[in-house]
């Protein structure tokens, strides 16, 4: 049933001392629309019943009547969600890095907005945020349902903060449905990223070195400086990021991402090479424009400088682009069976559950060499025993 226009009711005293409660109701008319009529119900008589008792069962009756008709009273001024929305747009959304707020801008505008905007804010409860994120699951990912709903909750919380009347629902009070398996992440092997550096040109040539040795994100990549080789102590620090959209240098992705990576022999080589003909700039950006003002943007190095070469080498180009570079150096790290502490500090995840989530479509060289030692016994074992046998029947 379509949500009614909200009703207070009419509380009615007549000469006589009856008291009545007068409001609508729905009904169900012989063509099977739903109509609504007039309804005058007795609360009692003024020699009998208090006035206060009767106002009091008037109220729950319009409670219950409103509750079966799907209506609830309308938003006090500034206690819609948009005015919540608002409210978290100027105080909380500056504090987030850009990236972030595009990503919340976004679920507002696409999703959350055109179904909560004019609702109070109490007014989302349990029911209603379910019944969002089960329509949601029709259309969009688990991953991407949850990301959703973590932006409403965090406009209710503030709003709670905020002295705003809210439902108090929680996050663990919704469900999202069975997880399905996760969509295969692109990555390059070591092959693979030796042919694409091998044809790349510069700087993307080193770029792509850099992101296979490191491991390290895009932003990160495309935000470093001269000041950020240590050829002393064979180190690259890694401290800040840009913003894809902006190029605005900011603080990386998480505490755990600012680190000091080892720069190996073979990387050291190809820097010192890049930096014999780089061109320095105000900034002293490594990955710097034509005219040095600022950092390349990741769309254009993975446009101009990576998918082409993927096009030349045969290698598929689909969704795929510098984080390739990333997990696929992931994945060598667990095939040579590299301790699982330093795969999380080279990949820079603060949860280790992170590492293991993300990378756990390599299969380490130790599981490899464990299953077959295991299982080369008892096939040996038939093998002989199947020898055996052919050789009596002969």
């Amino acid at each position: 049933m379509p949500r009614r226009r909200f009703q207070k009711g009419s509380f009615i005293t007549e000469k006589n001392g009856g008291m009545y409660c007068v409001h609508y109701v729905d009904f169900v008319a012989d063509d099977g629309s739903t109509r609504t009529k007039q309804v005058k119900k007795f609360l009692g008589n003024l020699n009998t019943t208090s006035e206060r008792q009767a106002r009091r069962a008037f109220a729950q009756l319009m409670e219950e009547v409103n509750f079966k008709r799907g209506s609830v009273a309308a938003a006090p001024k500034g206690q819609s969600f948009a005015d919540a929305v608002n409210k978290w747009r100027s105080a909380i959304a500056p504090n987030l890095s850009p990236s972030t707020a595009r990503q919340r801008e976004s679920h507002f505008r696409v999703h959350i907005l055109p179904r909560f905007g004019q609702l109070a804010v109490h007014e989302l409860g349990v029911h209603e945020l379910q019944q969002f994120a089960t329509d949601l699951r029709q259309t969009v990912s688990r991953p991407t349902t949850i990301g959703i709903l973590c932006t409403v909750f965090g406009v209710l919380d503030y709003a709670e903060k905020c002295k705003m009347k809210v439902s108090g629902v929680k996050p663990a009070d919704i469900e999202y449905g069975t997880r399905t398996e996760r969509t295969s992440v692109p990555f390059f092997t070591r092959k693979q990223a030796e042919l694409i550096i091998a044809e790349a040109k510069e700087p993307f040539k080193t770029l792509f070195a850099l992101a296979w040795n490191t491991g390290m994100r895009s932003g990160e990549l495309l935000a470093l400086t001269i000041d950020d080789l240590d050829f002393t102590s064979k180190t690259i620090r890694v401290n800040k990021a840009t913003d894809d959209n902006t190029r605005i240098v900011r603080q990386p992705k998480t505490k755990c991402s600012n680190a000091l990576l080892p720069m190996s022999s073979g990387l050291e080589a190809i820097l010192r090479s890049y930096i014999t003909r780089w061109k320095p700039n105000p900034g002293g950006i490594l990955f710097a424009t034509r005219d040095g003002l600022r950092s390349r943007s990741r769309d254009n190095v993975v446009r101009v400088g990576l998918k082409p070469v993927l096009r030349r080498l045969g290698i598929p180009s689909e969704n795929v682009g510098l984080h390739a570079f990333r997990h696929g150096l992931a994945t060598q790290l667990v095939e040579a069976s590299v301790p699982l502490s330093v795969l999380q500090k080279q990949m820079r995840h603060s949860d280790v559950a992170t590492t293991l989530r993300i990378y756990t479509h390599a299969i380490p060289q130790s599981q490899r060499d464990a299953m077959e030692r295991v299982g080369t016994a008892p096939i040996v074992t038939l093998n002989r025993y199947v020898t055996s046998i052919s050789a009596k029947r002969a």
